[in-house]
């Protein structure tokens, strides 16, 4: 899409919000008639249509972007003659080299790490971004923002060099103060520590390319590679950060959260629902850091609900690629967060920090010619460990469906 289409699609989505708001008023105090409600689907149909264009034709431009740089990048170094001696890696050899090497069949494995950043800050060209390169891991680190909500919302990520067990205080309930009078006993009132342990479990995929592919130096293999296997795992992981049960894999944010307030009923959420949500979060937690993760479901509903004034409670972006408000927080939209059916939590308020992820090690990239010999085919594994959990209940609350 270019930037006309992903204009045009952001205008017909805000007609789209404001046929639901029309209908919302027309038939505020009574059920929907046949026609409205067939009008109601066509309208969150469309909606949810138009949102993934937007966000597809966003991430197309940004992929088209940096896909020519690596192109540039992979001619390159494609140029270097002089092989690795007997398939050893150097440390000091670059990423983009060490892959080249490995389609080339120079070697067989290297184990990418986080870009080394030392007294200087990556976060801006200014501060020193200019002077670290990006690596394989760097890499797939942005591709685990794209695929996981709960990354891209704010949790704490922890990165450590190896995958030993990692004890990590919690916090479930914060001390108080009180008055005292002068030369008075001051009451103690000491936190509350629990302790989470992050492990590391390990999330894998293969992927495959014809010799054919491999040896067309005219074709970014780098690129089709990593996208193919990058996403394949951190699409996996990604998966787990939101729901992730807690029992041989990571605990997810949605179970890791504490029922704030009462249950709503199976299938229906209602404004006295969220803003008890809302309201039983402790007030230093709700800040720039908070928001709200639910289900597309969840959001067909909620999209309809209007506050005691008649105010829709729902707060279209103004801005292509930018969170909806609700109740004057941002919210994402995460597949993998339960329909709003019995048991289930849909819907999610978070302070993104009280929830941690860690992942351990590097990013391994391995090639094998043998696993697919008799079809050709180069098959290349990617490894990559990690696992999350809350580190503060405080900061943690969804509406549990009864």
């Amino acid at each position: 899409m270019t930037p006309t289409d992903i204009q045009r699609a952001f205008e017909e989505r805000n007609a789209a919000v404001h046929t639901l708001r029309g209908l919302a008023t027309e038939a505020e105090g009574r059920e929907f008639t046949a026609d409205e409600t067939e009008t109601l689907e066509r309208a969150n149909t469309a909606i949810d249509t138009l949102d993934s264009r937007i966000d597809t034709g966003l991430r197309a431009m940004e992929k088209e972007a940096k896909a020519v740089e690596a192109l540039e990048t992979f001619r390159s170094y494609n140029a270097l003659t002089t092989p690795a001696p007997e398939n050893a890696v150097d440390s000091k050899t670059d990423d983009a080299t060490l892959f080249r090497q490995l389609v080339d069949g120079e070697i067989r494995s290297f184990t990418s790490l986080p870009s080394e950043q030392r007294d200087l800050t990556k976060g801006s060209a200014t501060a020193g971004g200019n002077l670290v390169d990006s690596t394989m891991f760097d890499r797939i680190f942005q591709k685990l923002e794209d695929e996981s909500v709960v990354i891209r919302a704010g949790a704490t990520v922890i990165r450590t060099g190896g995958g030993e067990d990692l004890l990590v205080p919690k916090v479930t309930t914060n001390p108080t103060g009180a008055i005292v009078a002068e030369a008075g006993t001051i009451g103690e009132s000491d936190p509350v520590f629990g302790q989470v342990t992050l492990g590391a479990f390990k999330y894998a995929a293969l992927t495959q390319a014809s010799q054919e592919l491999l040896a067309d130096s005219m074709f970014d293999v780098t690129s089709f590679v990593m996208n193919i296997g990058g996403q394949a795992v951190t699409r996996a992981l990604g998966a787990d950060l939101t729901n992730g049960s807690g029992s041989s894999k990571p605990k997810g944010i949605m179970q890791a959260a504490t029922s704030f307030g009462s249950s709503a009923t199976a299938t229906t959420i209602t404004y006295a629902n969220l803003v008890e949500v809302e309201s039983t979060m402790p007030v230093p937690y709700k800040n720039q850091d908070t928001c709200w993760i639910m289900s597309p479901e969840a959001v067909k509903v909620i999209r309809l609900l209007s506050d005691t004034t008649n105010r829709p409670l729902w707060e279209p972006s103004l801005k292509a690629g930018n969170p909806d408000f609700l109740l004057g927080y941002p919210v994402f939209v995460d597949g993998n967060v339960d329909a709003a059916t019995s048991g289930k939590r849909a819907v999610g308020f978070f302070h993104a920090p009280s929830y941690a992820v860690r992942l351990a090690g590097g990013l391994d990239i391995s090639r094998s010619d043998d696993f697919a010999f008799n079809t050709g085919l180069a098959t290349f594994r990617f490894q990559l460990r990690g696992d999350g959990d809350g580190i503060d209940d405080n900061g943690l609350g969804c509406l549990t469906q009864a």
